[in-house]
């Protein structure tokens, strides 16, 4: 039998790791500076207020309290209004959509339902303005049902824009 001698390795071989983690970096070195983001990603067309619009309804929060205040801080003749679930189990979903427009509130089975009145609204010559929708959402709506009621809003040929919830500073926590 072979003896060992002292600070003799068992086995003859080593893992050189030092080169392994050069190789890593440089692939990680390489893929961050070959990552171009998408331009688009991120970046939705919307009706924001104008300095002076964004004034006068601060001015209009600050006179009144009460939510049933008409809001005209966007110029659009149809909005769109997004009422929730509120079961315990699909809280924050689309429960009710309506539309309201100069005829008056309409109620709105689904999506598909709401593409369909905005496109007939749109082809109507009732509106005067044929470009800007509002979006009014129950405070506790989740933001993936307001960007589904935005995508139906950019397909039906409308820059959506948003209307304060109606339920603004109640039972939110």
């Amino acid at each position: 039998m072979a003896r060992r001698m002292k600070g003799e390795a068992a086995h003859g071989v080593e893992v050189a790791v030092t080169p392994m983690l050069d190789m890593t970096f440089q692939l990680l070195f390489f893929f961050l500076l070959n990552y171009h983001p998408s331009a688009l990603e991120g970046q939705m067309n919307m009706a924001l207020p104008t300095d002076k619009q964004e004034a006068k309804a601060d001015k209009l929060e600050n006179v009144t309290t009460g939510s049933d205040e008409k809001d005209d801080t966007l110029p659009a003749d149809l909005t769109v209004q997004v009422k929730t679930q509120n079961d315990g189990y699909n809280n924050g979903g689309i429960s009710q959509l309506t539309l309201v427009g100069r005829d008056g509130p309409k109620d709105v089975r689904d999506l598909d339902g709401l593409l369909k009145e905005l496109q007939a609204a749109k082809e109507g010559g009732n509106l005067t303005n044929k470009e800007d929708i509002k979006i009014q959402g129950d405070s506790r709506l989740n933001w993936g049902a307001v960007v589904k009621v935005m995508d139906v809003c950019t397909k039906a040929g409308f820059r959506p824009g948003f209307a304060p919830p109606p339920d603004r500073g109640v039972g939110q926590q």
